[in-house]
């Protein structure tokens, strides 16, 4: 960090101090003068970025680890890494978080020099930013509305085609969105005081671009994930007569401890995004309006929100361990190849009927009086229980 010579513990001299303070006539100053104090809150925020750079990075290498080993086990196999719309939209998300979490990280200038100034990296932190934290937003959304749909009504469990194309508008909108943004305002991203992102007279461009996605997504996720607890627990289902109608009954007893604790899972999601979403919007919010927000908040806020890439890695392993090949490749007793099973994740949306010419039958198992499946033709099949249990369980 840079030796603090300047006016009021900064870096600044007097003229850049006197600039970097909001007047009447000046609300959004063009250059921000950090403390000691700020520049390692600063430092910190940067560090939660690379955190999370490290853990996406991290996440990739395992999703080729389990690429190559599907060849290797199963050259001839049924599977594939994009097997199931979860699977697309889960590495979609894990994309745009390494971008908004770049973002973050190029905060580490502004801790090194203790000022925050306009320019090519400034407008590009600014645009990277904007662009991983819209896409995280959006897509997390999406994902959400997924699994809701999907996990209730089977509609669009392997909807694969309509995955992409959903991704592919995504990028587009976010694309454009950004990109014309920047294109068309004057000092668009700007000091906003202790980062670069969109300057503060485009209030509008603020809310369509980030802020409405986020509270929509946290929104959605609240609504969502908490009937899905109950759905998972047994004591929600639909209406057979009427799709949109929604039916509680009492507990399934019939679960038992695993399954259960399955289900507590889901609520990982909404409690996950809450903590992240909310300290910074209100934090942020505070300070684009010019109320005093206290730097410590800040930076705290702002440090957990750039762990959502780690946070989104480890709810993936944690709450759906079956997506992106990360159940280990199955094969019959006789070495028959038979892929892997349903890669749905977990309780979030139970498994469907692997697509083999058989008949199946239905029977108890166990004194839990949990249901599985069983072929009843020659071929061997692995088995595939009601509620999908992950391997920890």
């Amino acid at each position: 960090m840079s030796a603090v010579d300047g006016v009021h513990g900064t870096v600044c001299n007097a003229q850049q101090y006197e600039q970097s303070l909001p007047s009447l006539s000046n609300l959004n100053p063009s250059i921000s003068c950090l403390t000691h104090g700020q520049t390692i809150g600063l430092a910190i925020a940067a560090e939660a970025s690379f955190i999370s750079i490290l853990s996406v990075l991290i996440l990739y290498m395992l999703v080729g680890r389990n690429v190559l080993r599907y060849r290797k086990a199963l050259p001839n196999g049924d599977w594939k890494l994009l097997r199931y719309p979860a699977d697309i939209y889960m590495l979609s998300l894990f994309s745009f978080d390494f971008f908004q979490a770049l973002g973050g990280a190029l905060d580490v200038k502004w801790a090194h020099i203790g000022i925050v100034t306009p320019g090519s990296y400034c407008s590009a932190q600014g645009i990277i930013q904007q662009f991983g934290e819209l896409g995280v937003a959006m897509i997390t959304l999406i994902m959400t509305v997924h699994t809701f749909i999907a996990a209730l009504w089977g509609v669009g469990r392997e909807a694969r085609m309509v995955a992409f194309g959903i991704v592919c508008l995504v990028l587009a909108f976010d694309s454009l969105w950004v990109g014309l943004g920047n294109g068309l305002h004057k000092n668009y991203e700007a000091p906003t005081p202790f980062w670069c992102w969109i300057n503060a007279q485009y209030d509008g461009e603020r809310l369509a671009g980030e802020y409405v996605w986020l509270w929509v997504a946290l929104f959605a996720s609240l609504l969502m994930y908490t009937p899905l607890y109950f759905w998972a627990k047994g004591r929600l289902s639909v209406d057979e007569e009427k799709w949109y109608k929604l039916r509680l009954r009492n507990l399934d007893d019939k679960l038992g401890r695993p399954e259960r604790r399955e289900a507590l899972r889901l609520l990982f999601y909404p409690l996950s995004y809450s903590l992240v979403v909310l300290p910074l919007t209100v934090a942020r919010w505070s300070l684009f309006d010019h109320a005093h927000v206290s730097s410590a908040a800040t930076f705290f806020s702002v440090s957990i929100f750039n762990l959502s890439g780690a946070i989104n890695v480890t709810l993936l392993l944690v709450v759906r361990p079956r997506l992106l090949l990360f159940v280990p490749p199955k094969t019959s007793e006789t070495g028959t190849e038979l892929g892997h099973q349903c890669s749905t994740g977990s309780v979030v949306i139970p498994p469907s009927v692997p697509k083999y010419n058989v008949s199946l039958q239905s029977t108890a198992k166990g004194d839990s009086g949990e249901r599985s499946w069983k072929s009843t033709s020659d071929k061997a099949l692995p088995p595939i229980s009601y509620m999908e249990k992950s391997d920890d369980t």
